[in-house]
C-alpha cells in the first residue's frame, strides 16, 4: 500500500513529458479544441498521471473518452452511419470496468499491481489522444 507523499519532482518531469509526448504523436494537424469539461478533465488527467495515480487515470481516460464517443455516435447517426467498433476503447472500458466494478469473487476481486496499473494508465492516456485527436477532424 503507498503512502500520501507527492512524488520525486523529477519523476513528475519525466511522467509530465511522457504525458505530452503521447499527446504530440496522436496530435493531427489541428488544435483540441475542447470545452470546459473536458479541458478540466484533462487537465485532472495530467496531475493524476504525473502523480502515479493509475487508478484514477484509468478511471478520468474513460470520462473522457466515453464523453467524445458519444458526440461521434451522435454526428455518426446524424449521416445515417453507424459506428464501427474500436479496439482500443473497448480495452479501455475493460480496464476501467475492472477498478470500479467490484467482483463476487475474492480472487478476481485482487487488485492489480503497480506495473500492472500504470501500463494501464500509459494506455488510456494514449486512448484519451487518440480519441480526442479524432474528434478533432469532425
Amino acid at each position: 500500500m503507498r503512502t500520501l507523499s507527492p512524488p520525486d519532482p523529477d519523476l513528475w518531469r519525466s511522467r509530465a513529458a511522457w504525458f505530452w509526448r503521447a499527446h504530440d504523436i496522436n496530435a493531427g494537424p489541428r488544435a483540441l479544441d475542447l470545452g470546459p469539461r473536458a479541458s478540466l478533465l484533462l487537465a485532472e488527467l495530467e496531475t493524476a498521471f504525473c502523480a502515479g495515480a493509475w487508478a484514477a487515470v484509468v478511471i478520468l481516460a474513460w470520462a473522457l473518452v466515453e464523453a467524445e464517443q458519444r458526440v461521434a455516435a451522435r454526428a455518426l447517426a446524424e449521416r445515417g452511419e453507424e459506428p464501427r467498433p474500436e479496439p482500443d476503447v473497448d480495452w479501455l472500458r475493460e480496464r476501467r470496468n475492472a477498478l470500479v466494478h467490484i467482483a463476487d469473487d475474492p480472487v478476481d476481486g485482487e487488485a492489480p499491481d503497480e506495473v500492472e496499473l500504470e501500463a494501464a494508465a500509459q494506455g488510456a492516456v494514449r486512448v484519451v489522444f487518440k480519441t480526442l485527436f479524432a474528434g478533432a477532424w469532425r
